[in-house]
């Protein structure tokens, strides 16, 4: 693979990550409502995700959902519900103390990256995106590390990308403004998701 064609293949994928969605909405939230780091590990899951469905597209899983259709669609039904149960808890979320903060920034950063991680996971359109994006850039006789490569690409950047966008949302500039109107943000937050979600439903019957 030449420069030129991964240098293409880079800014599909950005493009691709800077795509308004539930994602956007999910690192956005969880930087608000918590914080910088939980922001960042947010990101961090969703481009683990990101990854695992880049490499199963070139291992030719496109293949299972184009024949197995009711897979895609069960996929589609759970993605849904966990951006209802996201939105609910953003909607339902109320500030308390925290008997042992340690503990609970743990908790919290553990539940952030796995949030991160399922937003990417239990959205199958990305599987689909991929299978169509790589079949433009592999080739029959790509060796090993080139498949790595296109691998591991769309993860590094949609990690990079978010965790851009949750540094940028932190920032001074902003950061009292988000900080005064915290509790706005977060149902305006938990809303968006649980809209994005009925939509989906609602366009699959």
């Amino acid at each position: 693979m030449t420069f030129y064609t991964w240098f293409q293949l880079s800014i599909v994928c950005l493009l691709g990550a800077m795509s308004p969605g539930p994602s956007v909405v999910l690192i956005i939230s969880n930087t608000i409502s918590k914080n910088r780091i939980n922001g960042i590990i947010t990101s961090i899951g969703h481009g683990l995700g990101v990854t695992l469905y880049a490499l199963f597209a070139i291992l030719g899983l496109e293949f299972l959902i184009k024949t197995y259709y009711n897979v895609f669609i069960g996929f589609q039904i759970l993605g849904s519900i966990f951006l209802i149960l996201i939105g609910l808890n953003f909607l339902l979320n109320k500030k308390g103390n925290n008997i042992d903060e340690e503990v609970n920034d743990k908790i919290m950063l553990s539940n952030s990256f796995l949030q991160g991680f399922m937003i990417a996971f239990l959205n199958p359109k990305i599987l689909v995106f991929f299978a169509a994006l790589f079949s433009q850039f592999i080739n029959v006789n790509a060796n090993i590390s080139e498949r790595i490569l296109l691998v591991l690409t769309p993860g590094i950047i949609d990690t990079i990308w978010y965790i851009f966008i949750s540094i940028s949302v932190t920032s001074f500039k902003i950061k009292n403004f988000i900080f005064d109107k915290k509790n706005i943000l977060e149902k305006l937050m938990g809303l968006l998701l649980i809209l994005v979600a009925l939509t989906i439903l609602l366009r699959m019957f």
